[in-house]
């Protein structure tokens, strides 16, 4: 009896894990849709779209109009941002969590107009049709 429970115990960890090992892809849309749906009005009306990814990244794909300055370069952020601390801004990266700290630091520096629209795959798709996403090798 203590055998087949181990066996049972086994048997429902190892699929505890493979669910996990499958799903996890599907979780990681690289960003929050609903999240990034709520940006485009802001940037359609003028806010400064900053992609706070590596410049590789960055190269490799990015919104129109966006701008490149990795997360970590919380004076290059200001500098770009200016001295008006309600400019709406908004902020992206590969998943939000880069994109999550740039805020937090802008935040400590009294900017209250920072807008975290989570991923660039999640601006991707909600993003109207006449919005051009700019490709590697088209700048």
């Amino acid at each position: 009896m203590a055998n087949y429970r181990r066996t049972t115990q086994a048997a429902y960890a190892l699929l505890v894990i493979l669910t996990v090992w499958l799903i996890s892809p599907a979780m990681a849309v690289n960003g929050d849709p609903e999240v990034a749906k709520q940006a485009w009005p802001m940037i359609e009306n003028g806010a400064l779209l900053i992609d706070v990814r590596t410049k590789e990244e960055f190269d490799a794909g990015h919104i129109e109009g966006a701008i490149n300055i990795p997360y970590q370069e919380t004076n290059a952020l200001i500098k770009a941002i200016g001295t008006d601390k309600q400019r709406p801004v908004v902020v992206y990266c590969r998943s939000g969590k880069r994109a999550g700290k740039a805020k937090a630091e802008l935040d400590k520096h009294g900017y209250t107009h920072i807008f975290n629209a989570t991923g660039y795959e999640a601006l991707k798709v909600t993003g109207a049709a006449s919005t051009l996403i700019v490709p590697a090798g088209d700048d």
